[in-house]
This record gives structure tokens, sequence and C-alpha cells, in this order.
């Protein structure tokens, strides 16, 4: 059973834990682990929920928060054995849709699976960078403090992280426009 949540607010984990959880695997690359980590993240803000001193930055807590247990545990890993991605394009959970059609659905789900094979391939701090910006609408000075980082380093890594993402893309991928003008994007051969 899940503790009590930080500040009494009854809604604390259905409201954030589904983000969260999706930031976590993006970062950690294993569904299972990513439960674990979410799991330590609230077991943490809930440990810690003292120090959350604006109720209106929780989600920028949370994410702190979250990014430091994952990045932990990253580094635990790697300084035990380096080991190999094996996240499968077709488990991403896509962004909500809003009411799209099945078919900008499924074109959605492509690009997304594409783009997310070149995505996990960047540097930790690169794709916690990215990830914050562009998946979870973050602004840089709520990177910066999730991060414990200055602004300007923040933008320094969210420069180059669409730099390499880019160039992996360009090297790695066909895009093209279908008969409706919609992007494809294709991997190269």
């Amino acid at each position: 059973m899940a503790p009590p949540p930080p500040g009494g607010n009854p809604g604390f984990f259905e409201e954030y834990y589904g983000r969260v959880y999706r930031y976590v695997r993006t970062m950690a690359r294993d569904p299972a682990e990513s439960e674990d980590l979410t799991q330590e993240a609230f077991l943490r803000a809930h440990r810690e929920r003292e120090t959350l001193k604006d109720p209106a930055a929780m989600l920028s807590w949370l994410f702190r928060i979250a990014t430091h247990v994952t990045l932990d545990r990253l580094r635990q890993k790697r300084s035990l054995a380096a080991r190999e991605s094996k996240l499968d394009p077709a488990e991403i959970d896509p962004p909500d849709l809003g009411g799209l059609s099945l078919e900008k659905d499924f074109e959605q789900r492509e690009m997304s699976a594409c783009i997310h094979r070149f995505l996990v391939d960047l540097p930790d701090d690169y794709r916690s960078v990215i990830l914050l910006h562009d998946m979870h609408a973050l602004t840089g000075p709520e990177i910066a403090e999730v991060l414990d980082v200055p602004l300007s380093r923040v933008k320094i890594r969210l420069h180059r992280a669409r730099r390499r993402l880019k160039a992996a893309l360009e090297a790695g991928c066909e895009f093209s426009c279908d008969s409706r003008g919609v992007l494809v994007c294709q991997p190269k051969k």
C-alpha cells in the first residue's frame, strides 16, 4: 500500500504517477525497473515532503526526485556491468493524442518509436533535459531546479541534445512526406 501523499492531497499519486513513470521509463528503459524506480521516487517524496516549499511546484519537485533516483540506479548498474538497452519501441507509451484519428495515432506512434530509438542512445544528462523539456513541457528554470544545475547548463545541454539527436536521425532515418503531406520516417538501409 502506498504511503500517504505529501501535503495530504489524496489525488497526489493518481495525478502525477503516470507522468513520472513515463519519464522514468524513458530514462531506465526497463518497464519493471521503471515501476520500482517510480515507487522509490514517490516513497522518497513522502519521506521528504517537508522539503516541498511551494505546492505549485510539486511536479518539478517530483521530477527532481525521480531524476536523482533513476540516475543513481543507472550509475550503480554501470559500475557493476555495462549492458545494452532492451527497449522495444512497440512498448513506448505514446503521448496523449487528444482524439486524433486511428491513422494519425499510428503515424504518431511510428514516428515516436523511430525518434525514441535514437533518444535512448543520448547520454543521460542530455536525455533527461530533452525529455523534461519536450516531453513533459517543463521550462528551463524548472529543469534547472529539477536537475540542480544552472539554467545556462540546461540551455547548453538542451541545445547539444537536440543537435546530437538531429545528427543521429539524419544518419539513421530517411524522412519524406506521404501523399497527404504527413511526415514519415523510415530507417535507412
